[in-house]
């Protein structure tokens, strides 16, 4: 495992899909100064960062 995009890319993609889960099944769970659903926009972010590390470490390979 020469490449560090593929862990890092598990990395992202599972900690996004920790954070869509909560967002989704908690939004009572929110910053205090906003009203938006924060945990959901940034692991929709981490996920898709996640992804295209994977897409770019399985295009090198």
């Amino acid at each position: 495992m020469d490449d560090l995009r593929t862990p890092s890319g598990i990395f992202f993609a599972l900690l996004g899909l920790i954070l869509i889960a909560t967002g989704l099944l908690m939004p009572g769970a929110r910053a205090p100064l906003t009203t938006e659903n924060v945990n959901l926009y940034a692991g929709l972010c981490m996920l898709l960062f996640g992804g295209i590390l994977l897409w770019l470490a399985r295009r090198a390979s």
